[in-house]
């Protein structure tokens, strides 16, 4: 069943070129404590002669040192590495092992099974298509058992293998195998699991591992191995709505722009239509460049670097996808949580939020329920502790895209960070969206419900002081020092021409937290300009401020906030947006931004 090729050692370009054609099948072993995992992958690998003699020499000797089996080879040490596995006995870390056959190559996770590492579980069954769930013949279907089962559904893994382990101290009895595997068909019926395979093993003694085993005539099914190869795996499918998060902009000089990230789901190819989300701004695909030379077109699974025609601001944790896409927008979402920390989930209190290269402020509700492991029934709860499971509200401080988790993996899972200690405290998966409103309508409805209108109007403020509010607001893509240039001679101006003027310098970038994006940092300082703007504009002033490389949706942001007063953009210089005048020298403020004024108050 091992590969055997001779072009290993006679044309190793040829033996790997081979490999780049065959498929990969990512899969983990879980269970409980004790189930026999970590020996089932050690037998794997040595019946399939997949262990170099080096390697083979120091398992015999460690066996003889740190073994469990006496004087034979014990299997489980090859993958537990650390000591504090070889003396407990127990896997605690997720340990990767990579070999292959002639029809495919496999990435196998052993992942451990007490309770206490459930998280290092999970992390190995986020990225698996089979799951081989061990089972003790001599203890059945355990909690630990149940909640791996559960775990591995959640993240979508379709493909379960129940791998009754340890028959041979059960006398290879097909009564036990057969009570076992309806005793989990029961569970896995009620916890959604719609089909597993179930083969008796003994992982020690190498039954029904690669050969079939003479010791259980019974069972006339397919081995571990032999289901390994031809289980059919989901295939990467292009035909759904492309995606791909920014994980890096790429500028390695002053002539080149592009956005590097791995495909999240569907197609694209150049000269496809585009938009970035959450700014829903729009660009064309130019290039698509890989290492080995650039693409016409690119998949699912496929790492490259997007060059777009048209220079628009994307920062890490966007997300590109086709320009008439179903992919949505939001900040606040139903989803399910598996807390991995050993203190309780706070509800109400604050959580950095993960999400692809994104990092967000978050909040989590108190748990909409609690699910019981052994009952799946869901119970009602104040908080979730270690390894529990429930449903959350989780509310971002901004938008982000996102599609479902059993849509699309990567816009659909986040991992919950504890702000003190930089701790992973929770894995999450999105279920849905129970609020759609941009981050704009959010603002102003908040700032409505808490505003006090003055019993003084905004007409009879403009009487009583001869103009009418004004938001002026500078914009271009020159130094700040030109910026405060135009602003404090505007403020000078317009004082001198008898309006009611205020000129707003600020400093909100630096004092932002350094974890948080570039997107929310725009949006923060928008809130903050326009929030205090609005102020003097309801006092009946003009308001003079600016905000470098303003982009069309950020300026359709600022002028919903500001109403129902008015923003006049003047543009310093070039500008990507439509601006209403546009001034190149501080001469032209008296002569152009002068008789733009209006002082029509009737």
């Amino acid at each position: 069943m091992s590969h055997q090729s001779e072009l290993i050692s006679s044309d190793i370009l040829a033996y790997l070129k081979e490999h780049e054609h065959k498929t990969l099948c990512r899969f983990i072993t879980c269970g409980s404590v004790d189930d026999g995992k970590s020996t089932l992958i050690g037998r794997l690998l040595y019946e399939s002669k997949l262990i170099y003699e080096d390697q083979l020499a120091a398992l015999e000797k460690d066996s003889k040192k740190d073994g469990t089996q006496g004087d034979e080879i014990d299997f489980a040490l090859l993958v537990d590495g650390l000591a504090a596995e070889r003396e407990q006995g127990i896997t605690i870390d997720v340990a990767y092992r990579f070999f292959s056959t002639e029809n495919r190559k496999y990435i196998v996770a052993d992942t451990p099974g007490h309770e206490q590492y459930t998280r290092n579980m999970a992390t190995g069954a986020s990225t698996a298509d089979v799951a081989i769930l061990m089972i003790d013949a001599r203890k059945g279907i355990l909690t630990q058992t149940k909640r791996h089962s559960t775990i591995v559904n959640r993240l979508g893994v379709q493909k379960i293998v129940l791998a009754i382990n340890k028959m041979d101290l059960m006398d290879y009895s097909e009564s036990v195998f057969e009570q076992i595997k309806q005793d989990y068909h029961a569970f896995a019926k009620d916890c959604g699991i719609l089909e597993f395979t179930a083969i008796p093993v003994s992982a020690l003694r190498g039954d029904n591992i690669i050969d079939v085993s003479e010791t259980m005539p019974w069972y006339r099914g397919q081995t571990l191995m032999q289901y390994l190869e031809t289980v059919q795996l989901s295939e990467v499918r292009d035909y759904t709505a492309f995606s791909m998060p920014v994980q890096w902009v790429n500028r390695p000089n002053l002539d080149f722009r592009g956005f590097s990230g791995q495909l999240a789901s569907g197609r694209v190819a150049v000269g496809d239509k585009i938009q970035v989300l959450p700014s829903k701004q729009t660009s064309t695909i130019e290039k698509i460049v890989t290492f080995d030379g650039d693409l016409d077109s690119a998949i699912r699974g496929q790492s490259v670097t997007l060059t777009l025609t048209d220079e628009i601001d994307i920062s890490r944790g966007d997300v590109i996808v086709a320009a008439d896409t179903s992919i949505k927008v939001a900040h606040r979402f139903n989803t399910t949580l598996l807390w991995m920390a050993e203190e309780s989930m706070k509800p109400g209190a604050e959580y950095w939020v993960k999400l692809r290269g994104k990092l967000a402020s978050a909040t989590l509700s108190k748990p909409n329920f609690l699910l019981d492991i052994n009952t799946l029934e869901k119970n009602e709860a104040t908080t979730l502790s270690l390894n529990e499971i429930g449903e959350c509200v989780l509310e971002l401080d901004q938008d982000i895209a996102f599609e479902p988790y059993n849509i699309n993996k990567q816009l659909g899972s986040f991992i919950v960070i504890d702000r003190v200690t930089n701790n992973t405290v929770a894995m999450g998966l999105i279920e849905s969206s129970t609020d759609t409103k941009g981050w704009v309508d959010r603002y102003i409805e908040q700032r409505d419900q808490y505003w006090v209108r003055s019993l003084v109007s905004n007409d009879d403020r403009a009487v009583k002081v001869g103009h009418h509010p004004l938001f002026i607001l500078f914009t271009g893509a020159v130094d700040k020092s030109r910026y405060s240039e135009f602003e404090t001679q505007t403020e000078k101006l317009l004082f001198e021409s008898n309006y009611q003027v205020y000129r707003y310098g600020f400093q909100v970038m630096k004092t932002i937290d350094e974890g948080v994006d570039y997107e929310s940092m725009r949006q923060e300082t928008i809130r903050h300009l326009v929030g205090i703007g609005h102020a003097f504009m309801d006092s009946g002033q003009v308001f003079v401020t600016g905000m470098k490389r303003l982009t069309p949706l950020e300026l359709d942001s600022i002028k919903s906030i500001c109403e129902p007063f008015k923003v006049l953009v003047v543009g310093i210089g070039e500008t990507k947006i439509d601006v209403d005048i546009t001034l190149n020298s501080v001469e032209e403020l008296e002569t152009i931004l002068l008789p733009s004024m209006n002082r029509d108050i009737k």
